[in-house]
């Protein structure tokens, strides 16, 4: 949760609440838009809330509107002015590279793997994104991630052979029904989340089949790449798209040769930076924009944000990344208060100097 008062320059944030989902955090969502009240001695003017029309702040902005203005914000879009707000460059044009796990995204899809150019904190443009595939069934998908990996592999023409880890955790009647699922789309929600990426090929690799926390597959896939030799991986990236299939091709090919897994594990790392690397270089040349920028909770991944930064910054950029805002969802109301107060600027110039305030709510952390 945060607020910005308008006029003022000032933002206030709490503590990062976690999964709105939970009736419990609820609970502190209220007592923590009190306490800020309070501690402000300020009631907003203005209710922000994320695009998600599913999400428990969205339901708590529209109860609490009381006449006031409920303003929707994008959730990746939030990411990268949060960014941006955090090192004081709103007027700054950049190429925000937003990876993450779960954010609504303007066509109804679930985005996650996003390049945004942002010239303005009101507005941005999607320039680039992870090439799209499908989380079968759902939110089940993100606990058990053998699902997205089966669904990668049959759109890169990998046959979901016995010897490959994610067709071994499934079992005979979850295949059977991925099987009929995955090829209709049936049940299966589309995604371009770089997250959700990470948890298939941890799947893949056999290194984490279940998930009982938000970024586990990640965070494991990242300890296992930790000081291993890359392996040869690469994605082809397109008009601003990438796509894993010739990675995930060539992780399978890497298990059948008995390559380590922690090199395997290294080299997707690499491969997702080279590929980004390229494709925001491409989207910012064209722009004609000279900085960069790396938010989502994907990099608290420290291999990609340091490989990305000094691979970014040996092609000229200036990179943006941050340093007192988290990068995951603890940073986003920055953002999404930020952009209704630019918003409300834009519509009524006049009258962004005497509002008293923005309230901004979080999205859940999933």
């Amino acid at each position: 949760m945060g607020r910005a008062d308008g006029g003022a320059g000032h933002a206030h944030l709490s503590a990062h609440l976690g999964d709105m989902a939970d009736p419990r955090t609820q609970s502190c969502f209220a007592a923590s838009f009190e306490h800020l009240a309070f501690m402000t001695d300020r009631r907003p003017d203005v209710i922000v809330r994320d695009l998600h029309p599913g999400y428990a702040t969205t339901a708590w902005a529209q109860r609490h509107a009381a006449g006031r203005p409920v303003v929707a914000v994008q959730h990746h879009h939030a990411h990268a002015v949060a960014l941006l707000a955090e090192h004081h460059r709103l007027d700054t044009p950049v190429i925000a590279v937003t990876y993450d796990g779960t954010g609504y995204g303007t066509d109804g899809t679930i985005w996650g793997g996003e390049l945004l150019a942002v010239t303005d904190p009101a507005r941005f443009t999607r320039v680039g994104h992870l090439g799209p595939f499908a989380l079968p069934g759902g939110d089940g998908a993100v606990r058990q991630p053998a699902r997205i990996a089966l669904d990668l592999m049959w759109r890169s023409g990998v046959a979901w052979a016995a010897d490959l880890p994610p067709v071994a955790a499934l079992g005979e009647n979850a295949l059977h029904i991925l099987g009929q699922q995955i090829p209709r789309g049936l049940g299966c929600v589309p995604t371009t989340s770089m997250g959700r990426l990470f948890d298939a090929v941890a799947s893949l690799l056999g290194v984490c089949q279940e998930v009982s926390y938000e970024g586990q597959a990640a965070v494991e896939l990242e300890h296992l790449a930790r000081g291993a030799d890359p392996a040869p991986l690469d994605f082809a990236v397109a008009d601003g798209v990438l796509d894993p299939a010739p990675a995930i091709r060539g992780i399978v090919d890497g298990l059948r040769r008995g390559t380590p897994i922690a090199d395997l594990a290294a080299g997707f790392h690499a491969a997702v930076v080279r590929a980004t690397a390229q494709a925001a270089t491409g989207c910012a040349r064209v722009a004609g924009i000279g900085v960069i920028g790396l938010t989502g909770g994907v990099f608290a991944n420290h291999l990609l944000l340091q490989g990305l930064r000094c691979t970014l910054a040996e092609r000229g950029f200036e990179v943006l990344s941050h340093r007192i805002v988290p990068c995951n969802d603890g940073g986003l109301a920055l953002g999404q208060a930020t952009i209704a107060a630019a918003m409300l600027a834009n519509a009524d110039p006049a009258a962004g100097s005497e509002r008293n305030g923005v309230c901004a709510s979080e999205s859940p952390a999933r």
